[in-house]
């Protein structure tokens, strides 16, 4: 197969006319462009009312993609002082590509293997090699009956896929287009394997791009202030 990742980036929110499940989504973005790229500062401190008053929605879809960010871990939200930036860093963002990666080199048993079919269309909301990494991933996991890995693999899917974007990593000092088409390479290998069926084939190509994501930030252009 030919893959193509999306290369997207987080347009403005626009709330009007967009069903509940919608916003909540939209506003979760958002957020995580904005902690992401550094419009957030590590320990800044910023009230939902804010939030909510600066992004023109109420405060419930604020509130809905603040528990899905604190279980990201890159954030807080404490009584009585509001919600808190975590001190998060690359080197952080790194090390979910490391446990994946762990997890898929020696894949713990957990539950009976599945027998479902890959299905490519999970990659084309990719926006990169990264989310096509965690997609190929959770599959190969649910394959080899390691059903729990596959959960946690997957939860990582939108934070990953959102840092390894060129405008987000470069905010990051990292020069995403550095081995880009080594990487693109890696996941139709991987994504054909998983076509025939071919665990060990799939495995071997995502380890292998594992080690390029993981990699890649050593490749900085430019020194980033935390």
């Amino acid at each position: 197969m030919e893959y193509t990742p999306l290369r997207a980036s987080v347009g403005d929110l626009d709330p009007h006319g967009l069903r509940r499940s919608l916003l909540r989504d939209a506003v979760f973005l958002r957020l995580l462009d904005n902690v992401l790229r550094g419009e957030y500062r590590r320990g800044q401190r910023l009230r939902l009312d804010t939030l909510a008053s600066d992004m023109r929605v109420s405060r419930t879809p604020v509130r809905e993609a603040l528990v899905t960010l604190e279980s990201l871990q890159l954030l807080t939200v404490q009584r009585y002082v509001g919600v808190v930036i975590s001190q998060w860093s690359v080197e952080q963002m790194v090390e979910r590509v490391r446990i994946a990666r762990t997890m898929l080199a020696d894949p713990p048993s957990s539950t009976p293997a599945t027998d479902d079919r890959f299905d490519t269309a999970c990659l084309r909301g990719c926006w990169t090699e990264a989310g096509a990494f965690v997609e190929l991933g959770a599959w190969y996991l649910r394959r080899r009956g390691s059903s729990v890995s596959a959960e946690w693999v997957l939860s990582q899917r939108i934070v990953l896929d959102m840092f390894f974007t060129d405008d987000v990593a470069l905010a990051n000092g990292i020069d995403a287009a550095v081995d880009r088409r080594r990487r693109v390479e890696l996941v139709e290998r991987a994504a054909e394997a998983a076509q025939r069926d071919a665990l060990d084939d799939c495995a071997a190509a995502l380890l292998d791009l594992a080690a390029t994501l993981i990699g890649l930030p050593g490749r900085f252009r430019t020194v980033v202030p935390a």
